[in-house]
């Protein structure tokens, strides 16, 4: 058992051990059932951010390919607030628009 599981049981036990009540069991059950939708949106990249186009899978280790999607999105985002790639790259930090074109036609992005 890893040890965020045992902190995990520890803390059930102590909460079972504070159940004095129908009220006190019922809220209990709801405290468990929102820990598990939280921690079932935490499956995939998606959850965190729902502008990331494609699904990265939490066992998929490709820094490269979280990166490009992270560039993606802020490209996107950066492009609908400018008037130009001028603009865009200004805001992004890049130094010159040509980069940001480098990385639009690297990363499939339109404008």
């Amino acid at each position: 058992m890893m040890e965020d599981d045992k902190m995990c049981m520890k803390y059930t036990l102590e909460r079972l051990g504070d159940i004095k009540t129908q009220t006190d069991l019922d809220e209990f059950k709801d405290e468990i059932r929102n820990d598990l939708e939280v921690n079932s949106q935490w499956r995939s990249v998606n959850d965190y951010n729902p502008n990331i186009s494609e699904v990265i899978e939490p066992d998929d280790f490709d820094v490269y390919r979280a990166i490009d999607e992270v560039k993606r999105n802020y490209i996107e985002r950066a492009l609908t607030r400018s008037k130009n790639i001028g603009e865009a790259s200004k805001m992004l930090g890049v130094r010159n628009y040509q980069t940001l074109q480098n990385w639009m036609v690297k990363l499939g992005v339109d404008y």
